[in-house]
C-alpha cells in the first residue's frame, strides 16, 4: 500500500490491484466504476487495437469524509477521484475517454473544471473547437497539452473538451473538483475517435500525434501549470484541505467569469 497524502485525507493506494483504499470509516464514495480497454473502442489510435478486458481507469464519485460532506454539497461542488492505470493500447498510453462540458444553464459557455495530480505524472489535453456538437469534423482553433505531475493542479477553461493521459511508468492518481450541476458531453468526441491530440510512448518519454479526423487551425502547445493564489492553487497543498479551509474561493468553479483569464496565467510553455 502507498499511503497518498496528497489527498488531504486518509487514502492509500494498492499498487497491485490500482484500487484505492483508506482505514477511516468516515472516509467513503458515493459511487464507484471501472472502465475496461473494450468500452474504450473507437477511442484510440490504433484501430485493431482489439483487447477486450485490459483495465483502464477507474472512477470514484463525491470520495471525501462524511464529515466535510456537507460543506462540499453547500457550494454545489464535488470532489471525485480517478486512477488510470500503467501501460498502453499499442503504442499509446492509456487514457480517459475524454469529453466536453455543457453550457451553464443561461450562459453562453460551460463550467470550468480543476484536477489535482495525487500520484504519477498526467498530460492533460484540452481542446477548444469551433462545435462541439456538430456532426461534421470538428476545427481545433486552440490545443494544449498540460504537463503535470503530482502535486500540481490544472483548471480546464470553460468551453475546453479534455481527456487526462497516463504519461508516466506507475498508477496515475488524480482529483477534480467541479460543480455538481456540470453535465459531460462525449458524442463528438467519439465520432471523432478520440481527442485531438493522440498520445504515444517513445523510449525519452511521449510523442504528440494529430488526430487525423479534426481539422486544425493551431499547433499543439505543450504548457506546465504555475501556482495561483486567485484560484486557491498551491504546488503540494491538498485542494481538499485547502478547500475546507475557503470554500468560497472556488466559487469560480460555478461562476468563472471574472476569473477566465486567470486560468490561462497560470500555464507557461514549456
Amino acid at each position: 500500500m502507498k499511503n497518498l497524502t496528497l489527498f488531504g485525507m486518509p487514502i492509500a493506494l494498492d499498487e497491485k490491484t490500482g484500487k484505492l483504499t483508506s482505514n477511516e470509516p468516515d472516509v467513503c464514495w458515493e459511487d464507484y466504476s471501472r472502465k475496461y480497454s473494450g468500452k474504450m473502442a473507437g477511442l484510440l489510435a490504433d484501430p485493431d487495437y482489439k483487447t477486450e478486458d485490459e483495465p483502464y481507469y477507474d472512477f470514484y464519485k463525491a470520495i471525501v469524509k462524511n464529515s466535510t460532506r456537507s460543506t462540499f454539497s453547500d457550494v454545489d461542488l464535488r470532489y471525485d477521484s480517478t486512477v488510470i492505470l500503467p501501460g498502453t493500447a499499442g503504442k499509446e498510453f492509456k487514457k480517459t475517454a475524454g469529453h466536453f462540458h455543457l453550457p451553464i444553464p443561461g450562459k453562453s459557455y460551460s463550467f470550468p473544471e480543476l484536477y489535482q495530480v495525487i500520484n504519477g505524472t498526467a498530460l492533460f489535453v484540452m481542446q477548444r473547437v469551433d462545435d462541439y456538437q456538430k456532426e461534421e469534423p470538428m476545427t481545433v482553433k486552440d490545443l494544449l497539452l498540460a504537463e503535470v505531475h503530482a502535486g500540481e493542479t490544472v483548471v480546464i477553461p470553460p468551453d475546453y473538451g479534455h481527456c487526462t493521459v497516463n504519461i508516466g511508468e506507475g498508477t496515475l492518481v488524480f482529483i477534480n473538483l467541479v460543480s455538481v450541476n456540470s453535465m459531460n458531453y462525449y458524442d463528438s468526441v467519439k465520432q471523432s475517435h478520440g481527442m485531438s491530440a493522440y498520445i504515444y510512448k517513445t523510449e525519452n518519454g511521449y510523442q504528440i500525434e494529430k488526430n487525423p479526423n479534426y481539422v486544425f487551425e493551431c499547433e499543439p502547445k505543450v504548457v506546465v501549470p504555475a501556482d495561483s493564489p486567485k484560484l486557491g492553487i498551491s504546488k503540494d497543498c491538498p485542494v481538499y484541505t485547502e478547500f475546507l479551509k475557503n470554500p468560497a474561493l472556488y466559487r469560480y468553479l460555478n461562476e468563472p467569469e471574472e476569473l477566465q483569464e486567470e486560468f490561462f496565467a497560470m500555464l507557461k510553455e514549456k
